[in-house]
């Protein structure tokens, strides 16, 4: 299988990196029509998908990531927007099963699958832990191992009610009987599911439902191979098949073609970094999303820079020949799918990575644009 390779879709002024002047360097992230260039600029390179993230507390300036950012868009919403000025590729939406009522969830799904012809596709969340207390008690106090029993029961009753049109739902968090709101979704339409959850539970929620599992691009070979390996024998023990579990990374893209020009551009947004807000991001995500935690306890100060340049990503910052060299490395560690983050994401900086490593890529099999595959994930 060759690389699906997607824009992990900037939900955010600054995305990925923790800094006031890229975000001044960016486009004016509420602006319907950057997002349409964007998207269409994707679709014109043949990028298999747009993932979009959602959240409520990232990069701020006062550094506080309890307080919800006044740049974030809600993921649905803005897929909806790309859509309609997109015809191929593929639009991956994250839902926080703790935010949303599965009706609620149910409604979304099927009126994305269906318009979109199949293009639709799910990351689910069970709760971010950052501001999870805006929702209230019953939400805040749940348990991490309750919300992913929760966020199971959200996707039970989806399935069965994209399946059917009914839901008979008598569970733990939800007791629903009747006649499911929105159209059944068509085999050929239904969704690409995605999660990225690493402790045991999210790991058994990955694999009773997900097709692409993902881990952030600095995750260790061992504990890579540990993860995904013991995810698809929980697949298995449901009656999937363990190769029906793919494995997506996340990666941070500076690529120019000389590497003066590429050193130039990476020290750029090195020496940008707010140094404090990544202290702060390092603290919160430990304390917070277990899926990043075993990556950063061995990491000292030294390295708070480079995280305030990319959060989770591997970095492929070079010339072409290095950006190369990296997804190679990838395809060889497992990986079937790559996230791209930009610092810079303007749609000049995605189609600079277009032109320059995406035909190099082609000439080694290791990834084709969407259309020669007749699209499809």
């Amino acid at each position: 299988m060759s690389l699906r390779i997607g824009l992990f879709y900037p939900n955010a002024p600054a995305m990925h990196v923790m800094s006031r002047s890229i975000i001044k360097l960016n486009p004016d992230f509420l602006s319907l029509d950057v997002h349409r260039e964007i998207g269409r600029t994707c679709e014109e390179l043949g990028l298999d998908y747009l993932f979009l993230a959602d959240g409520w507390a990232g990069y701020n300036d006062d550094k506080d990531r309890s307080r919800p950012s006044r740049g974030m868009l809600i993921s649905p919403i803005l897929a909806s927007a790309l859509m309609g000025v997109t015809d191929r590729i593929g639009l991956i939406t994250t839902i926080h099963t703790s935010w949303f009522h599965p009706l609620q969830i149910t409604r979304i799904g099927a009126a994305m699958a269906v318009l979109s012809k199949g293009r639709w596709g799910i990351n689910v969340v069970s709760g971010s832990g950052f501001t999870d207390h805006l929702l209230g008690q019953a939400i805040a106090e749940i348990g991490h191992d309750a919300r992913y029993e929760r966020a199971a029961e959200c996707m039970e009753i989806a399935f069965e009610a994209w399946r059917s049109g009914r839901i008979d739902c008598h569970g733990e968090y939800f007791d629903i009987e009747g006649h499911a709101p929105g159209p059944t979704i068509p085999e050929e339409y239904w969704p690409l599911i995605v999660s990225a959850g690493a402790s045991d539970a999210g790991r058994a929620f990955a694999g009773r439902f997900a097709d692409f599992f993902f881990m952030p691009g600095r995750t260790p070979k061992n504990l890579l191979d540990e993860r995904v390996g013991d995810i698809r024998k929980i697949a298995v023990s449901h009656g999937r098949k363990g190769a029906d579990v793919k494995l997506q990374m996340h990666a941070s893209i500076i690529v120019r073609e000389t590497r003066r020009e590429a050193e130039a551009a990476i020290q750029q947004v090195r020496d940008s970094v707010d140094l404090d807000a990544a202290l702060g991001y390092l603290k919160s995500v430990r304390q917070n999303v277990s899926t990043y935690d075993d990556i950063y306890k061995e990491m000292g100060e030294l390295q708070v820079r480079e995280i305030g340049m990319v959060s989770g990503a591997r970095t492929i910052h070079g010339d072409v020949a290095e950006a190369v060299r990296q997804f190679e490395a990838l395809h060889e560690m497992g990986c079937n799918g790559v996230a791209m983050t930009f610092p810079i994401w303007s749609p000049k900086e995605i189609r600079r990575f277009g032109a320059l490593v995406l035909p190099e890529l082609e000439k080694r099999g290791l990834w084709e644009p969407a259309w020669k595959r007749a699209g499809g994930w």
